[in-house]
């Protein structure tokens, strides 16, 4: 869809800014301090307070953004400021009046879905300032005082229905707020608390979330959210039981809903077990980066246990996967954690199935397999180009389990309600020989072609009577795997041997991506998942595009969990056409 209004792009561009920062750090220096503004005290926090921003840097952060972006940020103006401006209903000439060079603060308090927000710019001269906006002969405002602050109201003649609400503070700053209740509720903290607080070096833009926020805020709205989804599935259930008069033909929705409820539970209960979380936003010279620290509260709750618990090691599994992933992901995981997930894995698809799972003995020796077979890392590509499929390296500590697992999974798929369920006619076991890689297992599932509801007893024929009329072939999906030196590798999909080929012997690795390098050296051997995706391989038109990765890390540093997210200009720049219709 194309932008038909300047402010439409100009809210983009915004937007894009707040949450897209600069490398440029913020030196110390101060600005020489108006001479009409006022040193107050500090002020306590608002209720319901969800988070403070500081953006150290405006300027530039926002010149680094266009220059990374470029295309439809690039033409926007060259200051934050600017930005600003352009979007309300200020003029132009009131740029020069805003100090892009000091830094701004915001807060965010209320409810989290619909917060309300103050953000505080510093003014050149708020005198001046004032003068401009109220106190001329064609001023557009009128002033209304208020506690450390002058509200400007709009004129009769102005429209009223505008964006935002303006005041200036004796402090000398620009406050802009949704509301102008706001104004007074949030406007003093943004102006004499945070300024007074030591400015964070380590990042250009930082957002904190208190405990309190955390707490009482934002743990109670995810599980009502949560709560709300669960009551709507279990009611749709309800809803499509009483009509049909029998219970779902596969999977029960109420064993689902509990399985996802109870890993949900425990992640909600991480949130609310933090003492803190810090947001910190830069561009570096490729990407613009988003990094989480997660600071647990106590010293044994679910945070610290989730946080202590994590097997850390480097991105170099995910590294060896092929470039050509449109999904890439390595995992690491203790033991305990493995047992666990084993456990839950069969819990959940025995609760769902319930008595439609023939043989549940089957289905145990499957995951204790698996788990007896589990390392403790495993990475997995994606595919998407011919043929479409999904490649997996693992070290296996009991190869014989590995073969097991494999194997069992497919003879699964010959009994009920897999067989049914996923359309399996048959499945074939043979073997092949790859150069490099040696003697192939390969299992293949022959399923039930979908326009052939059931096989007919002999070949149809014609309607003269002549040669059999060519049935629809059945449809097959496999795996190929071998074990090497304690490693698993396995290809499956369509044409299983192809993609065990491609992902196991790739022409190009992750590791070759210039892209990746500052991501993988900043993460180190901290990471305990580390996530490459390439959404613009999901598009035919920008497939063959430079790579242009987001590249997603969890891990640990010190005694704080973090999450780090590099999404690459290129990225950034294609998704600001996509919005804009190209």
């Amino acid at each position: 869809m194309k932008w038909q209004r300047w402010h439409a792009v100009a809210a983009a561009a915004a937007l894009a800014a707040v949450g897209l920062v600069s490398f440029a750090k913020w030196d110390g220096s101060t600005q020489a301090v108006d001479a009409g503004a006022v040193v107050e005290p500090p002020v306590r926090a608002p209720d319901g307070l969800l988070a403070d921003i500081y953006v150290t840097s405006p300027n530039a952060s926002w010149t680094r953004l266009q220059r990374g972006v470029g295309g439809a940020v690039g033409i926007l103006p060259g200051t934050l400021p600017g930005v600003f401006v352009a979007l309300s209903e200020l003029d132009v000439m009131f740029v020069d009046e805003i100090d892009g060079a000091s830094p701004m603060f915001g807060v965010l308090a209320g409810d989290p879905g619909n917060p309300g927000a103050v953000f505080a710019m510093k003014l050149v001269d708020a005198r001046r300032a004032r003068l401009l906006l109220a106190d001329g002969d064609t001023a557009r405002y009128v002033t209304k005082e208020a506690d450390g602050m002058t509200l400007l109201v709009p004129t009769k003649q102005e429209p009223h229905d505008r964006r935002f609400e303006l005041a200036i503070t004796r402090s000398g700053y620009l406050l802009v707020a949704r509301a102008a209740a706001d104004l007074e509720r949030l406007g003093p903290y943004a102006t004499r608390t945070l300024p007074a607080r030591p400015l964070p070096t380590d990042a250009a833009v930082t957002v904190d979330v208190p405990k309190s926020a955390l707490q009482a805020v934002i743990k109670p709205r995810l599980e009502s959210l949560w709560g709300d989804g669960k009551s709507f599935l279990l009611t749709q259930d309800e809803q499509m039981r009483a009509a049909r008069g029998r219970a779902p033909d596969f999977g029960d929705p109420i064993a689902i809903v509990g399985a996802l409820d109870a890993v949900l539970g425990r992640r909600v209960a991480i949130v609310g077990d933090l003492e803190k979380l810090r947001l910190s936003l830069e561009i570096t010279e490729e990407a613009a980066v988003l990094t989480a620290a997660l600071s647990p509260l106590g010293p044994d709750g679910p945070a610290r246990r989730w946080v202590d618990g994590m097997k850390l090691g480097d991105a170099a599994p995910v590294l060896a996967l092929p470039t050509v992933s449109a999904l890439a992901v390595s995992l690491r995981d203790g033991e305990g954690d493995r047992d666990e997930q084993g456990k839950e894995l069969e819990q959940a698809i025995a609760a769902s199935l319930g008595a439609r799972l023939k043989d549940p003995g089957k289905l145990h020796e499957v995951i204790e397999a698996m788990t007896q077979a589990r390392g403790e890392s495993m990475a997995l590509a994606l595919g998407l180009d011919e043929p479409t499929g999904l490649f997996v390296r693992a070290p296996v500590r009991d190869p014989a389990s590995a073969d097991k697992a494999i194997r069992g999974a497919f003879d699964l798929t010959r009994a009920e309600p897999f067989k049914e369920l996923l359309g399996v006619r048959d499945v074939v076991a043979s073997s092949d020989e790859l150069p490099g890689l040696g003697k192939i297992a390969v299992t293949t599932a022959l399923r039930v072609a979908k326009d052939a509801k059931r096989e007919p007893a002999a070949p149809p024929r014609a309607a003269d009577g002549g040669a059999p009329v060519a049935r629809t072939p059945p449809r097959a999906a496999g795996a190929a795997w071998v074990v090497d030196q304690g490693t698993l590798s396995l290809g499956a999909g369509g044409e299983p041997l192809v993609t065990l080929k491609t992902g196991a012997r790739p022409d190009r690795k992750l590791a070759d991506e210039p892209s990746l390098a500052r991501f993988t050296a900043a993460v180190g051997s901290d990471a305990s998942t580390v996530i490459v995706a390439q959404p613009l391989r999901l598009d035919p038109r920008r497939a063959n595009l430079p790579t242009a990765p987001l590249a997603i890390a969890v891990g640990r540093k010190g005694s704080d969990g973090f999450v780090r997210v590099d999404i690459a200009d290129g990225l950034l720049r294609e998704a600001a056409r996509w919005q804009m219709g190209f």
